[in-house]
């Protein structure tokens, strides 16, 4: 017992370091702007891969006395097998097949990107970023499944996924008050196709497409689960959706104090206390009301599809989702007209009192027709329902002749996309398998595109990953949603929805750079899985409540005298016997039963068929088995000490947990070491960055040179450090700087240019025009460099000149010529394809007609 209690400890010490690591995930992810931005989370990565690192290290500590221990549950058993079957050895059922690829999957990908970091990728910096982020996904998925089938560990993971969602729908809403100062929270724009109000919330994810898709997920997650518990009366009690989900923990207590004795009756006809109602409803306003401030059609249709496509599958959730969602809806309908006109701009009092005062009108509503709908029948419930639909009806209608433009209207951002798309098409197509690296858009799109827009991302997810992995990593990522969209059709259809959402509006955005919604994808099978659990475990102990035998009960006859036991299926139980005063068994069936016989003291099996049952002679004290022949029966002479087989011909197997042990030890200690490995990455890219904003602060050069020189020695991958540094340096200096950093961004056009720069102010024209050759072929539609680079070709033949080198120089002015005749022809092909997608202006600008007049005169000079 004391062993078992050791064993459920440390399982339950691993279970709350990683339900502090999950919720460490999800604060990280609302602070740093939905883990957009890589270079932020640097110092997040680092502090993440040391905890992971001693969360593996207590793990093999618990391997180790689980192995001293003799097996048992053992530290993380109980919990493995939750995950891999029974006592850990692994079943071939769905579940499990499908939970295997859903956690393998990740370190695939993340073993692609370190098979592209040793090869030589496109971006060296872009592929150590993509690593430390699979890094973080793969862990948050082995960690959150863990706590997932774990019972202390569930509840945290429920817990943070509402924590999650009311923090982000919250601060936006009190941002839009005034009460919360984000600066980015509201996204302005003056283009009637981007936005019909000329605003629209972005949340502390600064983008209102990825934030409105965002409480899509949330809305829906709390959508479905008060649905699928109020569409069942005889669920309605133990539905762990509808209850144990963040908010629902608190529903559970609710629920328990108002049933008392004899309370489940009453369950049944009020759908739980009213606490506990009101709870499950809490979330539905704010989370319908971000989502429609965000103004974004695509996060708009995607729900509305992944809604339709699971009511028609479980239809009898219609009615209750129509009932459970009027109200808030329509409430929120009424808050985005009122905040809409406003410019998502008012007062702090009346903004609060206008949200306290919709928030509370929209709970009551809700409440009032989720019973309804339930208790009412017939022509009281059609009312009901039609009453439900008509604050639907109201909410669309109001929210659709408010965008009703930007809806039916001829939209660019959709043929931009379209553009993306193409481009990046022809692009994957270079490296069609595995793809070219990490963030290969990024800092490839500007040699791919072929108009002059403006986009880093491809806003296609599949497309980056392909871009990034090729078709071997985006089939694994089609496996791997697969494998999660099974698992959750099977074990909480509630759930479909949401992942829904992620797996649909990735198509049309870029959702996938942002590691949130990642977290938010791998923890929706954890919420399942934790359903699931819960279900079984609630099944298989309330037979017990039901049901309760006494053990050791007995029962004697006054006549004989002799004591029985009342129940003979009991272990341990026995009779006695007073004319023998024999001792013997009630059921010879139960293991490690025996019988005493006072007369010769000897102690004997009851059923010498029960493994490691034995007999002792008290006159030579010698412990011999009842049964040679079971395995691993020995028999112990005291004179000798020593201990024999009873049977020499039974083998002495190894037992079957000893392969399990290395299994998990070595786990364990690759978890560790990969940990360390990416803790490590992600520290030195931590300080070369800070190095690198402390020298863009300072004003000293020579601080900014050490500075910078630091930065590369912490992180020698950074693009961007290396061309700050050799603008600071001289020339032979930085021409060997940038020939090194080429070596880590070998088609990187920020650096072909300044190398082009360097050669144009020193003395050797063909290198220069070389450069300049590489810098455009990257870099086609940029004004800038196309004016330099002839302004730079023109002062150097007019130098060579004055040096007396005309061939030189004419070979410059040349040069200098055909430059300006290219650029010329490309920016008339661009005039004439219309100006729709020509984001970067790209035209013949004055100095370039200055330029030409230069040269034209310079050629009837020579």
């Amino acid at each position: 017992m004391w062993r078992f209690k050791k064993d459920r400890s440390l399982e339950s010490s691993i279970a709350y370091i990683c339900g502090a690591l999950v919720i460490a995930a999800g604060v990280g992810a609302c602070l740093l702007r939905g883990l957009f931005f890589t270079e932020e989370m640097y110092p997040f990565l680092t502090l993440w891969f040391v905890l992971c690192c001693a969360c593996s290290l207590y793990y093999l500590v618990g391997v180790g006395a689980w192995r001293k221990s003799g097996g048992g549950v053992g530290a993380g058993a109980g919990a493995v097998r939750g995950i891999t079957g029974v006592n850990g050895v692994s079943e071939v059922s769905g579940e499990n097949r499908a939970l295997r690829i859903l956690l393998s999957v990740p370190l695939i990908i993340l073993s692609l990107y370190v098979i592209h970091w040793l090869r030589g990728p496109l971006s060296s910096q872009g592929t150590m970023n993509e690593m430390l982020r699979w890094g973080l996904y793969a862990s948050f998925a082995i960690l959150v499944c863990f706590c997932a089938v774990n019972r202390v560990g569930r509840r945290i993971v429920n817990v943070t996924w509402s924590m999650v969602g009311m923090f982000l729908s919250m601060s936006a809403l009190l941002a839009v008050c005034g009460v919360v100062k984000l600066p980015f929270a509201v996204a302005y724009s003056n283009s009637a196709e981007v936005s019909a109000t000329g605003v629209r919330l972005a949340g502390l994810m600064e983008y209102p497409n990825a934030f409105g898709a965002v409480m899509a997920v949330f809305l829906l997650e709390r959508l479905f689960a008060v649905a699928v518990y109020y569409g069942d009366p005889k669920k309605s009690v133990n539905m762990l959706g509808a209850r144990s989900v963040g908010l629902g923990m608190e529903c559970t207590e609710a629920e328990r104090r108002s049933k008392g004795a004899g309370g489940m009756e009453a369950e049944h006809g009020k759908a739980g206390s009213t606490t506990a109602a009101l709870l499950r409803l809490l979330p539905l306003f704010p989370y319908t009301a971000a989502l429609l401030l965000t103004e974004s059609r695509g996060a708009w249709l995607t729900a509305a599809c992944a809604c339709a496509a699971v009511l028609l599958w479980k239809r009898q959730l219609i009615a209750p989702l129509l009932a459970a969602g009027a109200a808030p809806v329509a409430a929120a309908a009424l808050l985005y007209r009122q905040l809409a006109r406003a410019g998502l701009a008012v007062e702090p009092v009346p903004g609060l009192l206008l949200l306290a005062g919709l928030w509370v009108g929209a709970l009551l509503a809700g409440l009032w027709l989720c019973r309804r709908q339930r208790s009412a029948a017939g022509t009281a419930r059609a009312a009901m329902l039609a009453l439900a639909a008509a604050g639907w009806t109201a909410a669309g209608i109001a929210v659709l002749l408010h965008v009703r433009e930007r809806i039916t209207g001829p939209s660019s951002t959709v043929s931009a996309r379209g553009l993306f798309y193409r481009d990046a098409w022809r692009l994957a197509a270079e490296a069609p398998w595995l793809g070219r690296g990490g963030e290969t858009w990024r800092h490839a799109y500007l040699a791919a595109q072929s108009r002059p827009y403006v986009g880093s991302q491809v806003h296609n997810g599949y497309l980056d990953i392909l871009l990034n992995v090729g078709f071997v990593g985006l089939a694994a990522i089609l496996l791997m949603l697969l494998a999660a969209g099974w698992l959750l059709a099977t074990k909480s259809p509630r759930l479909l929805p949401p992942f829904l959402v992620i797996v649909l509006h990735s198509v049309v955005d870029f959702d996938w750079s942002y590691g949130l919604f990642w977290l938010l994808l791998f923890w929706l099978p954890a919420l399942a899985l934790a359903e699931d659990k819960q279900k079984y475990q609630s099944a298989s102990t309330h037979p017990q409540s039901e049901t309760k035998l006494s053990t050791h009960s007995t029962s004697t006859n006054p006549l004989t005298n002799v004591t029985t036991p009342a129940n003979p299926l009991i272990a341990h139980s026995t009779s006695t016997n007073p004319l023998t005063n024999v001792t013997t068994p009630a059921n010879p069936l139960i293991a490690h039963s025996t019988s005493t016989n006072p007369l010769t003291n000897v102690t004997t099996p009851a059923n010498p068929l029960i493994a490691h049952s034995t007999s002792t002679n008290p006159l030579t004290n010698v412990t011999t088995p009842a049964n040679p022949l079971i395995a691993h029966s020995t028999s112990t002479n005291p004179l000798t000490n020593v201990t024999t087989p009873a049977n020499p011909l039974i083998a002495h197997p190894t037992p079957k947990n000893r392969p399990q042990i290395r299994l998990r030890r070595l786990i364990g200690t690759a978890a560790c070491c990969f940990s360390l490995l990416l803790g490590m990455l992600s520290f030195h890219a931590a300080q070369g960055e800070k190095l690198y904003r402390q020298a863009i602060m300072s004003v000293d050069p020579s601080v900014k040179v050490e500075l910078l020189q630091q930065s590369l020695v912490w992180n020698p991958r950074s693009p961007r450090t290396a061309i700050a540094l050799s603008r600071l340096l001289s020339g032979e200096q930085s021409m060997s700087l940038l020939r090194q950093s080429l070596l880590y961004s070998p088609e990187n056009a920020s650096l072909s240019w300044e190398l082009a720069e360097v050669w144009m102010s020193s003395d050797h024209p063909g290198a220069a025009l070389y450069w300049i050759g590489q810098s455009l072929k990257l870099d086609t539609y940029n004004n800038g460099k196309w004016v330099k680079a002839i302004e730079g070709m023109l002062l150097m033949g007019q130098k060579k000149l004055a040096e007396g080198n005309r061939k030189e120089g004419l070979i410059c002015v040349a040069s200098g010529n055909e430059l300006l005749l290219e650029y010329r022809r490309l920016a008339e092909e661009e005039a004439n394809k219309g100006g729709q997608h020509n984001d970067r202006e790209f035209r013949m600008t004055e100095q370039a007609d200055d330029l030409s007049r230069r040269l034209s005169m310079f050629a009837l000079r020579f």
